[in-house]
């Protein structure tokens, strides 16, 4: 496989990441998760907008063409995130998601890397995200790429709530 670049996204690729939710929706629907099921296009198409015009979206791509996407911004959902979790010491990376046809290459993995080094950069001590709760599997992988479990969140409006994150590393830089 090629080196995967990550770039930032531009509405051009506002299609293409479309297009990776609502796979991403059915193949959840298919193994039976109601993950992003209540984001409709029009929700989705807006977040997305929103990270993309702030800078907060970013694309893997691999030979020019975009196979995953994640977003990251320094908002520390307060319905999440308590005041002695040091909100403001993280990074928080949202909708990540990866094409189907990419699956089982570590592009998730090379992205979580790849922002871990964006919040080193960015001085922060925390990568961190929430995830679905009823999706264990995810909860696995999250674990695999070394989140620990920091809480679970239980609010009947929100599907997710299953909070972890990552010790950021330090740079080669700081070193």
């Amino acid at each position: 496989m090629s080196d995967v670049i990550i770039r930032l996204a531009s509405m051009a690729d506002l299609a293409k990441l479309m297009g990776f939710f609502q796979e991403a929706q059915r193949w959840l629907a298919e193994r039976g998760s109601d993950q992003w099921a209540v984001n409709t296009p029009e929700r989705t198409r807006a977040k997305l907008t929103h990270s993309i015009r702030h800078d907060e979206c970013y694309v893997a791509e691999l030979d020019g063409e975009p196979i995953g996407m994640m977003t990251l911004d320094e908002f520390a959902d307060p319905e999440f995130w308590r005041p002695e979790d040091q909100p403001d010491d993280a990074l928080y990376l949202h909708r990540m998601v990866v094409d189907r046809s990419a699956a089982g290459n570590n592009i998730g993995g090379k992205l979580l890397d790849w922002a871990e080094s964006v919040a080193s950069t960015k001085g922060k001590r925390w990568l961190r995200l929430d995830a679905w709760r009823t999706n264990a599997p995810l909860h696995a992988y999250y674990k695999g790429q070394g989140f620990d479990p920091v809480r679970v969140v239980n609010l009947s409006h929100r599907g997710s709530g299953a909070l972890f994150q990552r010790h950021v590393g330090p740079t080669i830089t700081d070193m």
